[in-house]
């Protein structure tokens, strides 16, 4: 006796080293220009908050990338903090997701079941126009659920700008709530800029360039952006 062999294909999945490393390149280039976005939006909107011209103050691809990187680490513990507090929606969540999943893998024919189920006097209609009505159903139906999913994709595209302008945001506020407490007492510690041996101004350093200082002016309590030509910088204090 013979042993019965399948005639059905058997897929597999194949990794060659040349489809691994294209792989990794694409994925590493998708998060370089995420991390860049990121880093950008939390730069510019971090300035924004001071009332800053960001242009003023241009930053180097690899700062983005850096910025953007600590940005979506803050992203992802402030996303994990909030799962751990909603618990009982995030397993809703996922049961759903899991029935929509499953309705997509099972094998159901929608022109079959209409044949099969509906209403006698429907049947009784010319064939034409029962497909023609079936087609207008499932047209309204895949128009109506393109909304959630251009909503879903209009979100997904602006994610990283909106990520990197709350985390700026965040970062500016508890920027002043450190610098209002003083020079003496805040943990940041504040600097002098001096011209000529003249004191220009005192206060919180917030960014700089090559042509320009941005800073907390702790006398005006206000903040100004000072060329940088012929300024001494000075620390006030040790760390």
């Amino acid at each position: 006796m013979h042993a019965e062999t399948s005639s059905e294909p058997i897929n597999r999945v194949t990794w060659t080293w040349q489809g691994f490393l294209a792989a990794t390149s694409a994925l590493v280039g998708a998060a370089a220009v995420l991390l860049h976005l990121i880093g950008n939006a939390v730069h510019q909107s971090y300035l924004d908050k001071w009332g800053i011209d960001a242009g003023q103050f241009p930053k180097s691809t690899d700062w983005l990338v850096i910025q953007g990187y600590y940005g979506l680490w803050n992203a992802l513990g402030v996303a994990l903090s909030s799962l751990m507090s909603n618990v009982l929606w995030v397993i809703v969540a996922g049961t759903l997701l899991a029935l929509y999943v499953a309705a997509l893998k099972s094998k159901w024919n929608p022109l079959e079941d209409w044949e099969s189920e509906m209403p006698r006097w429907v049947a009784r209609w010319p064939e034409s126009v029962r497909k023609g009505l079936l087609l207008a159903l499932m047209g309204g139906f895949i128009s109506i659920a393109l909304i959630p999913v251009m909503f879903s994709l209009f979100v997904f595209a602006g994610l990283p700008a909106l990520v990197g302008q709350g985390i700026g945001e965040e970062l500016a506020v508890r920027h002043a709530r450190d610098f209002s407490r003083g020079c003496a007492a805040s943990k940041s510690a504040c600097i002098r800029l001096l011209k000529g041996g003249v004191l220009v101004s005192e206060g919180y350093l917030i960014d700089s360039s090559g042509s320009h200082i941005a800073l907390l002016d702790s006398t005006l309590k206000k903040a100004r952006v000072i060329e940088r030509a012929g300024l001494e910088l000075q620390a006030t204090r040790y760390p």
